[in-house]
């Protein structure tokens, strides 16, 4: 009898294995953060590029600038002119530096060597920037002036 009682009992069924939908409150939670930090990286990093864009605006101007002093389209008196116009009007409307607008001959080529980190602007080839291109014979040398153009705008922020 006892035989029959246990061919009586039907086999061991496991229960059904939870899904994984729909997630637990707390992986919402995590996706909600994890999606929230991906919009304000990218906000950030839209934000950064609005900012910088009159950078790359100024240095693609200086290298149509630099690509027709080379091709000999414009001259040396001329390039300084325009090089310093343009870094001129980086600084004070782009980059909205007060001190940049006030600031002519030594003050400016100081000012230069504060972005640049140098002072190649005050005691080296940078014074070709100074008031000494107003000059009847300003000397001109842009291919000693070219890469430290090329510095300021690698160092300049907004």
């Amino acid at each position: 009898m006892e035989s029959d009682l246990l061919q009586q009992l039907r086999d061991i069924h496991l229960p059904v294995a939870p899904s994984w939908w729909p997630p637990a409150p707390g992986w919402w939670l995590l996706g909600l953060a994890a999606l929230a930090g991906l919009a304000y990286t990218v906000y950030r990093l839209r934000l950064a590029s609005i900012r910088r864009r009159p950078i790359r605006e100024a240095r693609r101007l200086y290298g149509a600038l630099y690509g027709a002093y080379q091709r000999g389209e414009i001259n040396a008196t001329s390039y300084l002119q325009r090089a310093n116009e343009l870094l001129k009007r980086l600084y004070v409307h782009a980059l909205h530096e007060d001190s940049a607008r006030r600031a002519n001959d030594a003050d400016w080529l100081a000012f230069l060597d504060a972005r640049s980190g140098s002072n190649r602007f005050s005691d080296g080839p940078g014074q070709q920037l100074g008031n000494q291109r107003f000059g009847p014979h300003p000397q001109a040398d842009p291919e000693h002036l070219h890469p430290l153009i090329e510095r300021l705008f690698e160092t300049a922020r907004p």
